[in-house]
């Protein structure tokens, strides 16, 4: 999809366009990767990967599952279950044009499963669960696996952290409400199926930092980031950027 008119930098850099992202999955499926279901991802190995999408926005499915269905791939939507039919509400303050997108109804979201779909949840009400009462963070939890487990007939076992974040806490009542697998938003390495990472894919980003993204380099680059003095580091994402923009 084409980002909205006026969009912000942040905004901008969430709309992978349908031709690009078909490109993308060609790549992969040309490099030999095999799409994972979510039980399956514990027990990954080398040429796999979990493709996923956050807010179960109503425009996704319909520009994505053609794609998928192309290279035989399957995918993860993350659905704040509050919100479905509704509007991302949550982003209203800081990103207007986020906030006037339409996330899918549960006529659509329970649809999905009858194509490449796995449903899991990305909580209820779309908060930063590590500033929710103890209590009422138990309660958004249960609420959400309980409402998108009835919608799907059967047990939803996934969870990605609203905005990523997750402390210990959080993982502990993730874990308390019945999911098995705990996502979060920002690469590295975790053999804690409650703090597993992700490596997000931006509009910016050229085929060849997709490549590269979708590799064990990725990840090594990332270990050494977090180890390296913050000059250094800035002189690492330099030399990435300028490596791989645009090509």
């Amino acid at each position: 999809m084409d980002p909205p008119p006026e969009c912000d930098d942040v905004e901008q850099r969430l709309f992978v366009r349908p031709e690009v992202f078909a490109s993308q999955m060609a790549d992969l499926a040309h490099r030999g990767f095999k799409s994972l279901r979510l039980g399956e991802f514990l027990d990954a190995g080398e040429r796999s990967v979990l493709i996923t999408f956050d807010d179960a926005y109503s425009h996704v499915a319909p520009n994505v599952t053609p794609i998928l269905a192309k290279f035989g791939f399957s995918a993860v939507m993350f659905v704040p279950a509050a919100y479905m039919g509704r509007r991302n509400e949550w982003d209203s303050d800081k990103h207007p044009r986020l906030a006037a997108l339409e996330i899918a109804s549960a006529e659509r979201i329970c649809s999905m499963r009858e194509g490449p779909w796995e449903i899991a949840s990305h909580g209820w009400r779309h908060v930063d669960l590590r500033v929710v009462q103890v209590e009422e963070r138990r309660l958004e939890l249960g609420r959400a696996r309980e409402a998108l487990s009835g919608l799907m007939g059967k047990a939803v076992e996934a969870f990605a952290y609203p905005f990523g974040l997750s402390d210990e806490d959080v993982r502990a009542d993730v874990r308390k409400a019945g999911f098995s697998l705990g996502f979060g938003a920002t690469p590295g390495s975790s053999r804690d199926p409650y703090a597993l990472p992700r490596h997000q894919i931006n509009s910016g980003d050229s085929l060849r930092m997709f490549r590269m993204k979708t590799s064990g380099w990725f990840e090594r680059l990332h270990r050494v980031r977090r180890l390296t003095p913050g000059w250094a580091r800035t002189s690492v994402r330099a030399v990435v950027n300028g490596r791989f923009a645009g090509e």
